[in-house]
């Protein structure tokens, strides 16, 4: 009985730690559009709070020539801050 609870146990706390790491690996901004360098990929986001996020997004995976300064956007990235998609919002 005490083998079966513990092997319980020890699967929930897989699964829980398991669903945290999948929540933290991503993040969504949403704001305004302060800058975008195409050549180096750095966007910068401020957002409602006046708060501005740097992130960087790739070339091969985000067309940061589309955006413009003062668009709303709202912006995908991981953990490490690495952008994986951008929206303009309307």
């Amino acid at each position: 009985m005490l083998k079966k609870s513990l092997s319980i146990v020890l699967v929930a706390l897989f699964v829980f730690s398991f669903i945290s790491v999948a929540a933290l690996s991503a993040a969504e901004v949403k704001g305004k559009l302060v800058s975008a360098n195409a050549e180096t990929g750095e966007v910068v986001v401020q957002d409602d709070a006046g708060e501005t996020k740097t992130l960087m997004a790739d070339p091969k995976v985000v067309d940061l020539k589309m955006l413009k300064e003062g668009d709303m956007i709202s912006v995908e990235s991981d953990d490490s801050g690495a952008v994986q998609s951008i929206k303009i919002s309307e």
